[in-house]
């Protein structure tokens, strides 16, 4: 407590000393980015702090229901701010367009629960034991004894509901459900989160995930499963690449199924990538052999080479990070 009473008294004179903050989080937004970047907007406003939210991508359809989704920009109004404030990130780079409004600050605050592979900012808070980014927001906006609204309570619950998958994941500690207690007590409506995020979803991702389960890889004795999706996988069904949230760990639930990975190519060019495991298996080594990050269990990166070759090379890599095959 006294740590987080200690970097709350740090971020307090951060923010203290600045008229206008940029807040920025990272390309693809999930709910914990989106959510903890709306929850600092609206903590912003009520100390009468000028703020705008930027992301390199707009909000995807199944996080349209975020109170204040209206304030995410791709490019900022005004030229100057005193502060930036990035979240559930832990390079520059992952900001994207959004990256050059970001450097020139003068003074960057980083709030994220990522291994870090750089470590910008002046001030950087950051928990790599921590469920989502949300958590951290939340354990710091106790501390500075915050007045948590309803809006920022729902937009908190959304970070954490999104990156414990619902509680059912190995990363839902104690703390994690304590905290989301507190932000349902202070008006969030996790039936809201829960059913925008999990329960709907449109008729073009339901075709998608049918003919990626259909045609999916399975190597090593059915411990790695491997899902891939082409740009005529795409068009055919009318879909986007956010109608792919939550394929991957559709995978993961066969029983044998140790290591679940999805290719997607939604635009010419630009295959991407999302890992995850089961128990100890470490995939974000093998994101971060391919220029990404995440979590041992959940990672993600971009591949610049032909949909083939990188189902090929990801296959290899996947079967070294098993190394049981």
């Amino acid at each position: 407590m006294s740590d987080a009473r200690e970097l709350a008294a740090k971020f307090r004179e951060e923010i203290g000393s600045a008229s206008s903050v940029l807040i920025g989080t990272h390309l693809n937004p999930d709910g914990d980015a989106l959510g903890s970047a709306l929850a600092m907007s609206r903590y912003l406003d009520s100390l009468g702090i000028e703020n705008e939210v930027l992301c390199h991508h707009l909000a995807p359809r199944n996080l349209q229901f975020l109170p204040g989704v209206e304030r995410i920009r791709q490019q900022p109004r005004q030229e100057k701010h005193d502060l930036g404030i990035m979240l559930d990130l832990d390079s520059t780079e992952r900001l994207g367009n959004t990256e050059q409004f970001f450097i020139p600050l003068p003074r960057l605050v980083v709030i994220d629960h990522h291994v870090p592979h750089q470590a910008p900012g002046d001030l950087r808070i950051v928990d790599v034991s921590a469920s989502a980014t949300a958590l951290i927001l939340a354990r710091l906006f106790v501390a500075l004894e915050a007045n948590i609204t309803p809006e920022m309570a729902t937009c908190l619950l959304t970070g954490i509901v999104t990156d414990t998958g619902s509680f059912r994941f190995r990363n839902t500690t104690p703390e994690a459900l304590s905290l989301s207690a507190m932000l349902l007590e202070r008006g969030g409506d996790i039936n809201r989160v829960s059913e925008e995020i999990f329960q709907r979803k449109p008729l073009s991702s339901t075709r998608l995930l049918g003919h990626m389960l259909d045609t999916m890889r399975l190597e090593c004795r059915d411990q790695i499963a491997m899902g891939v999706l082409s740009l005529r996988d795409f068009e055919h069904a009318y879909a986007r690449d956010e109608d792919t949230e939550g394929f991957v760990n559709e995978m993961l639930f066969i029983d044998s199924v140790q290591i679940a990975a999805i290719l997607r190519e939604p635009k010419p060019g630009k295959i991407r990538c999302s890992i995850r495991s089961r128990g100890d298996i470490d995939v974000a080594s093998v994101a971060r052999a391919f220029g990404g990050g995440g979590h041992r269990n959940a990672a993600g990166c971009t591949l610049d080479m032909p949909l083939e070759e990188a189902e090929a090379v990801l296959i290899e890599r996947l079967k070294q990070c098993l190394g049981s095959c």
